[in-house]
């Protein structure tokens, strides 16, 4: 019965009609596999929103038309900006908000397309399209709670150069190809960092000694601390 189950959601779900948000719904899923496996991380496809506008123009072109041209580029850069912060992003990965974007439009659409016996992969596009608006705004709200979250880790990766030079103990053993965890006393309490190391391995309970932060990785460099007694 299980199976017949099964069977007949994977029908629905791989259809013409839903096979848009499946496949995304894929995509989300893989990449969360993969951060738990340590293969990705949160911003591994992050985007920048402070881009930079910038124009070549002939000189022969006149000063007040360049002036124009420039101010119009920089307008349509804010204002995908100011969207893009609308929705949380800059503040939170984009991974973290098409997951949440994902499953309403999966199961919108799903539900809507039943509804009107949609079984066509163009007629699916009429009813994908509002409900993946729509979905956007739930989006929105739904990772509210997480805005502040991503916001302090972020404080505290650019207060990360405080810990260069500190002495850290490591929990899970690193090498140069492997990414571990060392454990370091930081304001009165125990925080598990992210660490790496370039200088051999470094085991389970051995001491090393922050060096630098790879903000690009998350993580902090590493190499082994030897105490002189």
């Amino acid at each position: 019965m299980f199976v017949i189950f099964l069977s007949g959601m994977f029908d629905i779900l791989f259809s013409a009609a839903n096979i848009i948000p499946t496949l995304i719904f894929c995509f989300v899923m893989s990449y969360w596999v993969l951060v738990i496996f340590g293969a990705l991380d949160l911003s591994s496809f992050d985007v920048e929103l402070d881009i930079d506008f910038e124009t070549d123009i002939s000189l022969d072109v006149e000063m007040d038309y360049e002036a124009e041209l420039g101010a119009t580029g920089e307008n349509d850069i804010s204002f995908l900006n100011n969207v893009l912060k609308f929705f949380n992003l800059g503040d939170i990965p984009l991974m973290v908000f098409l997951s949440f974007w994902v499953i309403p439009t999966l199961f919108g659409t799903v539900y809507i397309n039943d509804i009107l016996g949609i079984q066509s992969f163009f007629f699916s596009l009429i009813t994908l399209l509002p409900i993946g608006f729509v979905s956007l705004f739930i989006a929105k709200f739904t990772t509210i709670p997480f805005v502040k979250i991503f916001r302090s880790l972020e404080n505290q990766s650019e207060t990360s150069g405080d810990l260069l030079g500190r002495i850290v103990t490591i929990k899970y053993p690193i090498t140069e190809t492997k990414m571990g965890q060392a454990e370091a006393f930081i304001n009165g309490g125990n925080f598990l960092l992210n660490v790496k190391t370039n200088q051999g391995n470094i085991e389970k309970g051995e001491q090393a000694m922050i060096v630098k932060f790879i903000s690009k990785d998350d993580c902090y460099l590493v190499e082994p601390h030897f105490s002189i007694d």
